[in-house]
């Protein structure tokens, strides 16, 4: 019985390693943004942060249905940019809340320049503009 007990306690211990190096590599942690999961008005931030995206990528934030946005958004060079509200992509007809910017010809920004670029966020309720909020994130551009 002796060498059944240590092929039993054997697996045992071969399968609870196997549990931990099971966890380890699927992360074991959840990476969310509180900042943004925990905020009702907020569903997702365009990229999200520390992100890297392309120069020609989407940059946006995708608010809560009744939610209004404006973005601003601080280069690798030194400017600050406001991007106007006609330059703005918005998503109203489908209630997604969805406002985003994609740099091209006769726009604010042409390309996003390479390295770390900032956005803010200001948003409000639609019902009460009084009430905005802002939210900044940055990015690596390649």
């Amino acid at each position: 019985m002796a060498k059944k007990q240590r092929i039993i306690v054997s697996a045992l211990i071969t399968f609870g390693i196997s549990l931990f190096v099971l966890a380890a590599i699927s992360g074991g942690g959840n990476s969310d943004d509180i900042s943004v999961t925990q905020n009702p008005a907020i569903d997702a931030l365009i990229p999200a942060r520390e992100a890297e995206i392309l120069r020609g990528d989407q940059i946006g934030i995708d608010l809560a249905e009744g939610y209004q946005a404006a973005l601003q958004i601080e280069t690798s060079d030194d400017r600050t940019i406001q991007i106007p509200a006609n330059q703005l992509d918005t998503n109203f007809q489908d209630n997604l809340g969805i406002f985003s910017f994609r740099p091209g010809e006769g726009k604010a920004l042409t390309v996003l320049p390479p390295q770390s670029n900032c956005v803010t966020a200001t948003y409000w309720p639609i019902t009460d503009p009084q009430l905005s909020q802002t939210i900044r994130w940055c990015f690596q551009v390649t």
